[in-house]
């Protein structure tokens, strides 16, 4: 499958501006459903070690990072509605969201795939440009995971112009998707700057999460790794 999700960004690219790139990717989703999901499992699996610099631990390294976010989202998102104190999943398992809760991965159209594949490459460059280090950990760790070289051009695309918070915000069309597009950013990065931290805090308000919904979603990021 992600073979041929790495074909299909690889036809979606060539040379063209982000935008360009960003509607390919769009009509490729409509014939190749399994494109956004592949490569948010792929990015997933890397970028919490990466940009982020700790690993995903317990539980949560075996989840997919579609099913990992939705989780984390689900629990924080519960957690807050019941007006309960700050998540600790340290001694907890992570479990993937539950049917019919708007969280689960079956839940995800291709189009959120790929939007919080965006949020987490935002997220990243929060402090500055993803550097080559961070880049190379990332698209070759895709690689390894099967995707051809050509595959990771449309990632190196949007690495090279992350997206704007207006751009995520205008995605976000449901309050789960936006628990989700928060989450994602989230986990991709530990907050250490102030760059990062204002990106969380513009992210958090543009999406209308107040701060309780996002204390609880920082605790279950940080939870969630080493």
């Amino acid at each position: 499958m992600q073979q041929k999700a790495g074909g299909a960004l690889n036809q979606a690219t060539g040379g063209r501006s982000t935008q360009e790139i960003l509607d390919q990717a769009r009509q490729m989703i409509a014939k190749n459903p399994a494109m956004a999901t592949a490569v948010l499992g792929g990015l997933g699996a890397l970028v919490f070690g990466s940009s982020a610099g700790r690993a995903v631990v317990g539980s949560a390294a075996r989840m997919g990072g579609l099913a990992l976010i939705g989780g984390l989202a689900y629990k924080a998102y519960q957690n807050h509605q019941a007006g309960k104190p700050l998540l600790d999943l340290q001694t907890q398992e992570v479990l993937p969201a539950p049917q019919g809760s708007g969280f689960e991965p079956e839940a995800a159209t291709d189009a959120t795939a790929l939007l919080l594949v965006r949020a987490m490459i935002a997220a990243a460059s929060s402090d500055g440009a993803i550097d080559a280090e961070e880049r190379n950990a990332i698209l070759g760790g895709l690689r390894e995971a099967g995707f051809d070289p050509e595959a990771n051009e449309w990632l190196a695309n949007e690495m090279a112009n992350p997206a704007a918070i207006d751009d995520l915000v205008a995605a976000a069309t449901t309050p789960e998707i936006a628990a989700q597009v928060y989450t994602a950013a989230r986990i991709a990065i530990n907050p250490d700057t102030a760059a990062e931290k204002d990106f969380l805090a513009g992210l958090a308000g543009a999406l209308g999460i107040d701060a309780e919904l996002a204390g609880n979603i920082d605790a279950a990021a940080s939870a969630a790794k080493v």
